[in-house]
């Protein structure tokens, strides 16, 4: 194991019949101070894939400035430094709120995440900034996103910690918060045994319960677990516990072993590292939570992503008390997971980009999925491949519904075995999940029957009397238990009734030979949708030109169209051209076609101010000159 350690514990190590070497390396690397490469411009110094608290602050204000309809950059509070007069200038607390703030969602689900409690955790911020981009630059292009933003509200504290984050920026292990006790002298050459609060165990739930034996938190003002003088002391964590409670209800009862209903709303994730686990409450007890089954279970979803150990902290890493995940659960009854990611505090960037961030994204889009009832919908299948036949189909078209409903989706390396069900039903609804519509409508397993942990779904979809537009679809799946997961969801765009009327005058046209004579089309759109088309000369003999668009015409709307035709001067009387048109719609399946005659009626006259004609005359030979 690696273990960092006071000077005076190597003596105490000794003592109790232990052997260790020591990493020069990392050793050095815990007091000195992170440099930029040459050609690195932002990013923490060193790491380039981390932004600082600044370029987080930055990104993700700048997101809320440009979706407004779905982000907000809201200050929840202010760090130590902030709130302590005569000191360093400090940071505030923001939280960034993704929502589509216009649903009509009856009860959103509530998901809160946090990140850098801990300073020197590099990775955690990232992934939640991450997180937050891909959320809303994806919203309204993909369907999956779309509807999480429109059934959640989804609560994301990127920099929990930014004073401890900023000496940590540095180079140095810091992991406390900056709150300096006159006790501990210590400052950050002596990190992480230094002054500062471990924010995770300061928190107002069971602070300090755990006895000096247990070791969940230390009196000690230089312990990197030191809880502080008091629960809630510090104002990073009255800030967080502050928004929790404004974001989160009060769904458990007041004693230690009362369980949160089945029905409970809401999730927290507190993102920490390192140590690849996935961690479920009780913090400061081996002894089960009250919803520890589910807990359990929801986690184990996680693990399937993320393939870490899913576990109670007491039994795979260490007691703790005070913790803000202790909080969420203790207070609220939520479902609450500590993330312990990667392989380092200091995470190199080439690990965190290939092993990281892609797979603990993954389990954080299956939080918000689960967020509105989290003990529940983790006993179910999950919903997978959900594909149209056709993603755009005219009303009354009937199309093919297919997917994926997977019972066996869990893991926990090691931690026990979630039981798979078979798959018993499957469902889909129209334009709003299950919960909030009356009606559904079945799918039928691919294979004729659901006898298997995973099948294929599929159904016939009739578009008759489905109004134009974007409609998502919601398919869910249940198993042999019982339980229904939670829903995956895919778009199709329905367009009405389309028309094209293509008139033409005249239809024949009488022309003199050198002539360029113009016929008139009269497109107009028939139909109950706007409309795009394009035009083109299919054939002429004589040269010809027209408007190629594409046009773009609204329901009801005309647009003329010339048509030139240019008469040979070689042309004679009685010659004839015919010019077709192809008027076609962007959307496949509409063209009308335009026939136009040109007729040769007369050939120039050779008078004044008319047009002039050359002159085929015979050769006149004489022999003689």
């Amino acid at each position: 194991m690696v273990a960092l350690i006071y000077p005076a514990q190597e003596r105490w190590l000794a003592l109790l019949g232990y052997v260790w070497t020591v990493d020069a390396e990392m050793t050095a690397a815990l007091t000195r101070p992170a440099a930029r490469s040459a050609d690195q411009t932002s990013g923490i110094p060193g790491y380039a894939c981390y932004r600082t608290v600044g370029e987080t602050y930055t990104s993700l204000a700048a997101l809320a400035t440009a979706k407004p309809a779905i982000a907000q950059w809201i200050d929840i509070g202010d760090s130590y430094d902030k709130a302590t007069a005569g000191g360093p200038a400090g940071s505030d607390i923001h939280a960034l709120v993704l929502t589509n703030r216009n649903s009509s969602a009856v009860e959103k689900g509530k998901f809160v995440l946090m990140a850098a409690l801990h300073a020197r955790e590099y990775a955690t911020a990232e992934i939640a900034t991450r997180y937050a981009e891909r959320l809303v630059t994806g919203y309204g292009i993909d369907p999956e996103i779309t509807w999480l933003l429109d059934y959640n509200e989804i609560h994301i504290i990127p920099q929990a910690n930014p004073d401890g984050r900023g000496w940590a920026e540095q180079g140095y292990s810091w992991r406390k918060n900056t709150d300096n006790p006159s006790s501990c002298s210590s400052g950050p050459n002596n990190a992480p045994y230094s002054y500062g609060i471990d924010l995770n165990r300061n928190s107002t739930f069971l602070w300090g319960s755990c006895t000096a034996a247990q070791g969940c938190s230390s009196s000690d003002p230089c312990s990197v677990i030191y809880r502080g003088t008091a629960p809630g002391s510090e104002p990073e964590v009255q800030a967080i516990e502050a928004y929790m409670r404004s974001v989160l209800a009060d769904q458990r009862g007041p004693n230690l072993n009362d369980a949160a209903p089945v029905d409970t709303n809401g999730v927290f994730i507190s993102l920490h590292s390192y140590g690849n686990l996935v961690i479920y409450s009780w913090d400061h007890t081996g002894s089960d939570a009250p919803n520890m089954e589910q807990l359990r279970r929801l986690g184990r979803k996680f693990g399937y992503h993320n393939r870490y150990s899913v576990c109670n902290t007491s039994n795979c890493l260490y007691a703790v008390d005070g913790s803000t995940t202790e909080f969420a659960y203790g207070v609220f009854g939520v479902a609450t997971y500590t993330f312990e990611v990667g392989t380092s505090f200091f995470q190199s960037c080439s690990y965190f980009e290939n092993a990281i961030v892609q797979q603990n994204l993954d389990s954080l889009f299956y939080a918000a999925k689960a967020a509105r009832r989290p003990y529940q919908v983790a006993a179910g299948p999950d919903t997978l491949s959900v594909v149209l036949s056709a993603s755009q189909v005219d009303v009354g078209q009937t199309i093919t519904l297919t997917a994926t409903a997977d019972d066996t989706r869990y893991f926990s390396n090691g931690y026990g075995v979630e039981p798979s069900q078979a798959i018993a039903a499957a469902r889909y609804t129209l334009d709003k999940p299950s919960w909030e519509i009356s009606t559904t409508q079945p799918l039928a397993p691919s294979d004729g029957a659901f006898n298997a942990t995973s099948e294929g779904v599929k159904a016939l979809l009739d578009t008759s009397g489905w109004t134009p537009g974007r409609h998502t679809l919601f398919v869910e799946s249940q198993d042999a238990a019982g339980n229904w997961g939670p829903p995956s969801a895919a778009f199709v765009m329905v367009y009405g009734q389309r028309g094209l009327a293509l008139e033409q005058t005249p239809a024949s046209a009488d022309a003199t030979s050198g002539e360029t004579i113009t016929h008139t089309l009269t497109l107009t759109n028939t139909g109950a949708q706007m409309e795009s088309f394009t035009v083109a000369i299919r054939s002429s003999l004589w040269a010809a030109g027209v408007t190629n668009g594409p046009l773009v015409l609204q329901p009801g709307h005309a647009i003329t169209l010339p048509v030139t035709v240019s008469v040979p001067l070689t042309a004679s009387i009685g010659m004839t051209n015919v010019t077709v048109i192809d008027v076609s719609s962007v959307y496949a399946g509409i063209v009308r076609t335009a026939t136009l005659q040109t007729v040769v009626t007369a050939e120039p006259t050779g008078e004044p101010g008319g047009t002039a004609r050359p002159l085929y005359l015979p050769w006149i030979y004489s022999a003689k000159p």
